[in-house]
């Protein structure tokens, strides 16, 4: 069972007071009071510090289906200064070029006129930035499931990024998206866009070290106080059915404790973590089986092909092929 099949499977709704929880630990609702620091999530709020401050143009974090995109893009947004930037967030992206900009003015907290047209409104866009420029501030415009954006629209946020005004101000976008846009974007016919872009990174899946933290951190967010335990061979077991892929993680450790209700315990044995997997379906690898993040050797090849095309364009100042590979 793939990662974005899981993503349908419900959560348990509530956990025995036993376990001392005052919270879900392990819903799928990307909340940023869970955030965990991992490795690749650190990296890429650092790179996105950067694009911020040193370049325009676009911004680009993609990665796999459970590996936290929109929590990422929700906690850089709430990390914006609001004295320095003005951020602006759309959720789903799949709409005309109308929709589109019509969406992004009600964003900044602007309502587009009726029957107002492309020009108007791109031109209504170029005046809020200058304005925020003259106050001092960066317009900032994160897009989610940025994959669903049609070329066209890619190609209007490419020419926007790249339109300063007479401030010297333009608009900062940064594009959260699956991998198969970074696909998409070794067409020739993309080459404008990939020509904007001035920082991208690949979020990867947790690593093996980072499960028990992670486990461990979200439980603790959820008001846990040390009463709820993983064993070590619990935790090998749930990253070999997970691949590190948050999602999965969140699945299998919330019917774990669904287990420990059942049975009175506080303690998640690698016998629990069997139990789980098998009544999902959820298969289990082997260590050195399957691949850090779970891809087929030859669906990462593909990947590590697309990105050194990208690279080979001169558009990418931050990557880490070495861990997609």
């Amino acid at each position: 069972m793939q990662a974005s099949e899981l993503q349908e499977i419900p959560l348990r709704f509530r956990y025995p007071g036993h376990l001392a929880l005052k919270a879900r630990p392990f819903r799928l609702t990307p909340d940023p009071a869970f955030y965990f620091d991992s490795r690749t999530h650190s990296e890429a709020l650092r790179g996105l510090q950067s694009f911020l401050h040193r370049e325009d143009g676009l911004a680009l974090i993609y990665g796999d289906v459970g590996t936290g995109k929109t929590l990422l893009c929700k906690l850089f947004l709430e990390g914006l200064d609001g004295k320095v930037f003005n951020g602006g967030l759309i959720l789903n992206p799949m709409m005309n070029a109308k929709e589109f900009l019509a969406e992004v003015l009600r964003v900044f907290d602007i309502v587009p006129r009726c029957h107002s047209t492309r020009a108007t409104m791109i031109e209504t866009l170029r005046s809020l930035v200058e304005t925020e420029g003259e106050k001092g501030k960066q317009s900032v415009l994160a897009i989610d499931e940025a994959q669903l954006l049609s070329d066209d629209l890619l190609d209007l946020l490419a020419r926007h990024s790249d339109s300063k005004d007479k401030g010297g101000s333009s608009l900062r976008v940064v594009l959260f998206a699956q991998e198969e846009l970074a696909a998409r974007l070794v067409d020739r016919r993309m080459r404008h866009v990939r020509r904007r872009i001035a920082m991208t990174h690949c979020l990867q899946p947790l690593s093996p070290d980072e499960i028990g933290p992670y486990i461990t951190h979200r439980l603790a967010a959820a008001g846990s106080r040390n009463v709820i335990g993983f064993s070590q061979d619990a935790l090998e077991g749930i990253y070999c059915a997970s691949w590190g892929h948050a999602r999965i993680v969140n699945i299998v450790s919330d019917r774990c404790l669904f287990v420990l209700n059942e049975r009175s315990r506080t303690t998640v044995t690698r016998k629990i973590v069997g139990q789980v997997l098998r009544e999902e379906g959820i298969p289990t690898f082997p260590k050195g089986k399957a691949s850090a993040n779970g891809r087929p050797r030859i669906l990462r090849l593909a990947l590590a092909g697309v990105i050194s095309a990208l690279i080979l364009s001169g558009s990418l100042i931050i990557l880490r092929l070495a861990a997609v590979l």
